[in-house]
Parts: C-alpha cells; sequence; structure tokens
C-alpha cells in the first residue's frame, strides 16, 4: 500500500518564514532611520590631521560635530562670524567662519552639527549645519 504524503508545516519551513520576518523588520526600520543624519557620506573631520597642516586639506568638505565655545571675531556680522568649536571626538578646538548668507541664530555652549570645506587659509567654511 503507498504512503500518503504528509501535509502541514515543517520545521525547515517555520524557520525560514521567521527568518524572512526578521530581515523584514530589520530592513524597514533601516530605510525609517536612514533620513536621521543628513550629512550621511561626508568625512568626519581628524581635528589632529587639522592642526598639523590645514592648509594641506584646502577645499575639501568634511563633517564637524562639535559644542561652540566662543565668538572668536569683533567685525560687523554682515562679514559672517567666526567660532571657536570643541571638536566631540577629541579635546581640540577649531575655527568654524559662518557666512552671513546663513542666518541662523549661533549660542554658545550649543552642539552643532557641521558641512564645512576649508579654504585655503585654514579655516573652516560653514556650507550648512544642524542643531544636534
Amino acid at each position: 500500500m503507498a504512503r500518503r504524503a504528509q501535509s502541514g508545516l515543517k520545521p525547515s519551513h517555520l524557520l525560514g518564514l521567521l527568518a524572512l520576518l526578521v530581515a523584514g523588520i530589520g530592513g524597514g526600520y533601516a530605510l525609517l532611520n536612514r533620513g536621521s543624519d543628513p550629512m550621511t557620506g561626508l568625512t568626519p573631520l581628524s581635528a589632529e590631521e587639522y592642526m598639523e597642516s590645514s592648509t594641506a586639506l584646502g577645499g575639501n568638505v568634511y563633517k564637524v560635530e562639535g559644542t561652540v565655545d566662543d565668538r572668536l571675531d569683533n567685525w560687523r556680522a554682515a562679514d559672517g562670524r567666526l567660532f571657536s568649536v570643541q571638536v566631540s571626538e577629541s579635546s581640540n578646538f577649531v575655527p568654524v567662519w559662518v557666512p552671513p548668507a546663513l542666518e541662523v541664530n549661533i549660542q554658545r555652549g550649543q552642539r552643532y552639527i557641521f558641512k564645512v570645506r576649508v579654504l585655503e587659509t585654514g579655516v573652516l567654511e560653514v556650507l550648512q549645519l544642524i542643531k544636534a
């Protein structure tokens, strides 16, 4: 007498479904949280390398995350503003120049993420910033 094929779910089928469910949840989480940092893909500025030779980095674009320490200039705001920023990854301070086109209120003690370009003079020109 011939045996009938057994119907029903096998343990391997359940494991496969569980793996698909976990992958779907993980993929959905990654898609929803990928937009949390608009400066993704930018190279973080190495404060040590910047301190050694800032002019060698001229023209490059970096990401700097840090806390605003103090305003360094006394010229008119129409010419831009120069701030001292303590970089989060180190205890070094770097100068960042905020051009007048960026009309933002920057306060001491606040954390920001800056998209900066290194000028030929070694000063970091802020292209974009967000409060962290």
